[in-house]
């Protein structure tokens, strides 16, 4: 566990693609001690020159990004918008296979943690990528007057990189969801069919639990997605008290358009009534759900969804 008590609080989102945390970031950014940009690790953006902020304005003509842009260069980096520099990957093909390898089992994470340990080019390209992600930390917190930083990025592989390197004060929002509706939306997104979806689902949540495996059990925390949007004061109420912040309940709509959020294409929306998506259980065919259950059952009842 980190000592270190001047290090900066640290929330991190982690959870399976469609689960619910770009809607979980937007509610939790209303809160004035939390400072976020969404998704940290800042990837599958797309064409930038179209791309906006959920601010409304282009990311490249966003003034609160054009700050941030001043801030990290004015530290001597190298920082633009088309590359952050904070996702965990190398120009070498050792550096990255080693960066971006999903978290697996202990006798592969003792060599991982021991290569890139050894190697100097992994070593110095590690620690380059926590300290890129250290000092966007603190320009954001600055800029927006957050006392804990919150990084929506969702990837274990990238958690476990940041909570090895001991810089921060880590707690972990760990989101659930229906792992139906989750495959529904990645197989429709993604046009995969079911079984892909589930097998997709099944081992991210795997990656999640292994990665908590590591975790203190008072680092983090489970938040189940149909409680977020059936009971969101009682649920965001939990999560503040977790990151020891004081309640924040007036308002839980998602209209934050003051808020630099990335992420998917919720981040541009204006939604005044927080609705349980459960599209899945009248889309779905009902061989998409023998499938599922075959594939990711028997992990969706353990989450207590049956």
């Amino acid at each position: 566990m980190n000592t270190q008590t001047h290090c900066r609080d640290l929330a991190y989102i982690l959870a399976p693609s469609y689960t619910g945390s770009t809607l979980l970031t937007f509610l939790l950014a209303k809160h004035k001690d939390i400072a976020t940009i969404g998704e940290l690790k800042a990837t599958a953006r797309g064409d930038l020159s179209a791309y906006s902020c959920s601010c409304g304005a282009l990311q490249r003509e966003c003034s609160f990004w054009k700050e941030v842009t001043a801030q990290m260069q004015k530290l001597g980096t190298s920082f633009t918008l088309e590359d952050f520099g904070t996702h965990f990957r190398s120009t070498s093909p050792l550096s990255d296979r080693l960066l971006r390898a999903s978290v697996r089992g202990g006798l592969f994470e003792l060599v991982r943690n021991t290569i890139l340990g050894l190697l100097p080019g992994s070593r110095r390209c590690l620690q380059g990528i926590l300290e890129r992600n250290q000092q966007l930390i603190e320009i954001v917190c600055k800029l927006q007057g957050g006392r804990v930083f919150l990084d929506g990025s969702k990837d274990p592989i990238r958690l476990r990189h940041l909570h090895l390197a001991d810089r921060w004060n880590i707690k972990v929002l760990y989101l659930i969801r229906d792992g139906r509706g989750a495959a529904n939306s990645y197989m429709r997104h993604y046009h995969v069919p079911m079984a892909t979806a589930a097998r997709e689902w099944r081992l991210t949540h795997r990656e999640c639990d292994r990665v908590i495996g590591e975790l203190s059990d008072d680092t983090y925390i489970r938040v189940h997605y149909e409680d977020l949007c059936a009971k969101p004061r009682a649920t965001l109420g939990s999560i503040y008290a977790f990151l020891g912040l004081e309640p924040d309940l007036d308002d839980v709509r998602l209209s934050v358009l003051q808020q630099h959020i990335l992420g998917n294409e919720m981040r541009l929306r204006s939604v005044e009534e927080i609705k349980l998506d459960e599209k899945w259980k009248s889309v779905l065919a009902p061989e998409d759900i023998r499938v599922f259950e075959r594939v990711a059952g028997r992990y969706n009842h353990a989450l207590r969804y049956g």
